[in-house]
């Protein structure tokens, strides 16, 4: 959908369009950042909520779906600031991606470990670098990610790229302890 068709068709539509071209994203960015409890459920429906008031808004300056990336990530990082809690990322179990940012060469039966360490070094992370890495992990190209938390794309690939190599050395560590 073109910017002058979002300005000139139906809300109704215009939400209907975004939701069913998004809605998997967002469920899945409110799962990283509250996992499979009613929070990243009730997070999700904000997010919807928020989509449609604000949907006429949308002036095109950006693809829709990087528009509503960060609708998602606001969300769920005002969420996570009104209970003042410290969150770990949550990942799928059989997320590729986490286990090839731990090791390349990643063996499945270390997975829980893998989770493990991933939820332990996620927690120390500060919310922007969580962010980084749960746009990282949906899959979101860098020049959104850079749209998305106000980064250019240079920095944000550079601290994607610390923050990985920091996980890989302390699964290394972790490994050469044993």
């Amino acid at each position: 959908m073109t910017t002058a068709e979002y300005i000139t068709g139906s809300r109704e539509q215009i939400f209907a369009d975004a939701i069913r071209d998004n809605e998997k994203r967002i469920m899945n960015i409110c799962r990283y950042y509250f996992g499979n409890n009613p929070e990243a459920q009730d997070a999700s429906q904000e997010v919807l909520l928020k989509i449609w008031l604000n949907i006429k808004s949308f002036r095109g300056e950006s693809q829709l779906k990087t528009w509503i990336t960060r609708i998602a990530v606001n969300t769920c990082l005002t969420n996570l600031s009104k209970t003042s809690r410290e969150f770990a990322l949550f990942v799928r179990p059989d997320s590729l991606e986490m286990a090839d940012m731990i090791d390349e060469e990643h063996d499945d039966s270390r997975r829980e470990e893998m989770l493990q360490l991933f939820g332990d070094f996620t927690r120390n992370m500060n919310p922007m670098d969580k962010t980084l890495i749960a746009l990282y992990l949906e899959e979101v190209p860098y020049n959104e990610i850079s749209q998305v938390t106000g980064l250019t794309e240079v920095n944000a690939r550079t601290r994607i790229s610390r923050i990985k190599a920091q996980i890989k050395e302390s699964w290394r560590v972790r490994h050469d302890k044993k």
